[in-house]
């Protein structure tokens, strides 16, 4: 009876943990996520494309007269207006050049008439009178010379545009070589977007034949929400595909009202490439993109995770098109992915009580 007593205990407590250890496991928290539903929305196929940006124009100032630099009339960086005086070079020896060469064309203009005189009374030769006319030619094709030297101490903004750093500063001595570099200029508003697009594509949307007006242009690392972006006039395609790229070269023409986009800025293009059409979209952070194609982690109607495999369109804002392999009605994951995985159960929250913006 003791013995039977003694086992009897034995069995008792050793179940104990097991009984225990169930108990814990049913009541463990089942791991957190967020869904989202796609959504379906009429959107236009397009090509995402790399650009960059470039001045509209751009103009290189140089000297065309030597002298020592006198006045600077702009800070390094700054936007500047059409005729603005940039570069000033000491006028006072041109100044006073062309005084003398127009002092000199009004004594030959005196002579030129006094030899006409003489010559209508007979009183000196026509080679005389030659001499006169040929003196005064002289004398006014060295002032004029003067006059645009004078002008050339001057350099003005051709247009209004960035300027960069001045290359020279006050007291240098400029104009001794061919050309002595000063500055360069940019207008960049508007601004040219140039890129490139591969020849399959361009005949596909028929860039050639009927091009679209006009394309969308983001800035790299900006935000991706909807809206984002600026509609840029499609202004030039280049008549020639490159043999050795295969792509054709291609130009747009954005405003750049708050002059944003600056020269050798990295952007991306879209073009619009087919007609509207419906599809559903998906954050594009949902995404699983893996060595054998995209896909999303989804929540069936028994709260258990499924790994689905889908085919993905084109980006808009920050949401990406999914033409195969989702259902409206079907729940994506879009937080909380790290933490599970395909067959778990887990618990359907908002995203807000992920700690998610």
């Amino acid at each position: 009876m003791l013995a039977v007593a003694l086992a009897l205990a034995a069995c008792h407590d050793g179940g104990a943990p097991a009984a225990q250890s169930a108990q814990s496991t049913q009541s463990a928290p089942l791991p957190q996520v967020s869904v989202t539903r796609p959504m379906s929305r009429e959107v236009r196929e397009q090509l995402d494309l790399s650009g960059t940006v470039a001045p509209s124009a751009s103009v290189t100032l140089v000297a065309r007269v030597q002298g020592v630099l006198k006045e600077i009339g702009f800070t390094d960086g700054a936007y500047v207006k059409q005729g603005q005086v940039l570069f000033r070079i000491e006028p006072d020896t041109y100044r006073a050049q062309l005084t003398y060469d127009q002092a000199a064309l009004d004594n030959a203009n005196q002579e030129l008439v006094r030899q006409k005189q003489l010559t209508s009374d007979n009183a000196t030769s026509e080679s005389t009178l030659q001499k006169a006319q040929t003196t005064r030619d002289q004398a006014l094709a060295k002032r004029d010379m003067s006059r645009i030297n004078l002008n050339y101490t001057e350099i003005r903004a051709p247009f209004g545009g960035r300027i960069g750093a001045r290359a020279l500063d006050v007291g240098n001595l400029v104009g001794a070589s061919d050309s002595t570099k000063l500055a360069t200029l940019d207008r960049i508003q508007p601004v040219y977007v140039n890129f490139t697009l591969n020849e399959r594509d361009a005949n596909r949307i028929g860039i050639f034949t009927q091009p679209p007006r006009t394309v969308r242009v983001n800035v790299l690392g900006a935000a991706g929400g909807e809206g984002q972006g600026e509609d840029a006039a499609l202004e030039f395609v280049d008549t020639r595909v490159d043999p050795d790229s295969g792509a054709v070269k291609l130009r747009a023409d954005i405003v750049n009202q708050d002059a944003h986009l600056i020269p050798g800025m990295s952007v991306e293009v879209h073009i619009p490439a087919g007609a509207p059409h419906n599809v559903l979209l998906v954050p594009d952070t949902a995404l699983l993109r893996e060595q054998a194609g995209a896909s999303v982690l989804t929540v069936n109607s028994a709260g258990v995770i499924e790994k689905r495999a889908v085919v993905t369109g084109g980006l808009y804002g920050s949401q990406r098109a999914v033409t195969s392999g989702l259902n409206a009605s079907d729940q994506v994951v879009t937080g909380g992915a790290l933490a599970v995985a395909p067959g778990a159960k887990v618990q359907v929250v908002a995203a807000a009580a992920l700690g998610q913006s």
